[in-house]
């Protein structure tokens, strides 16, 4: 632990960590222990495993980056919009093995300018992901589509 606040404190500029007394590096200590919790591998979850096992393995890919780009938050592990952010059903996200919810389309360069560029509204809408790579982009439009017909 005393390594990673010091690595953290080497993030600081000089001045500031100068200054850095043992009750800020205390402080410190908290959320870079709490990073270090929920920086797990999150295909490494049980539940997740035993979803992704349903999947073709063409469609595996896809899966893993819905997961690890944390589309699965909203969308849910199998696209039904009961997503652990949604748990509450208040939002209106399509479910996504029923295309006529879609709102841009349903074919997979449809899906794919949807991951990329977003979807305006809705109650929620869904802000583009262009930080995503475009080879993740495309598997993930694969495996959403592929959801459509299981």
């Amino acid at each position: 632990m005393k390594g990673c606040i010091r690595f953290l404190l080497s993030l600081l500029p000089e001045q500031v960590q100068s200054r850095t007394t043992a009750i800020s590096a205390a402080l410190l200590s908290v959320p870079a222990f709490l990073l270090i919790l929920d920086c797990s591998d999150p295909l490494a979850n049980p539940k997740i495993q035993q979803a992704r096992q349903s999947v073709p393995e063409l469609h595996r890919s896809g899966f893993d980056q819905f997961v690890l780009n944390n589309c699965h938050g909203c969308h849910g592990l199998q696209g039904g919009g009961d997503g652990p952010l949604n748990s509450s059903g208040r939002f209106d996200i399509p479910n996504l093995s029923q295309p006529e919810q879609y709102r841009h389309g349903a074919t997979v360069p449809e899906i794919r300018n949807s991951i990329e560029f977003g979807v305006e509204g809705g109650r929620t809408g869904m802000q583009g992901y262009q930080n995503i790579p475009a080879e993740h982009i495309e598997n993930i439009a694969r495996y959403i589509h592929w959801l459509q017909n299981p």
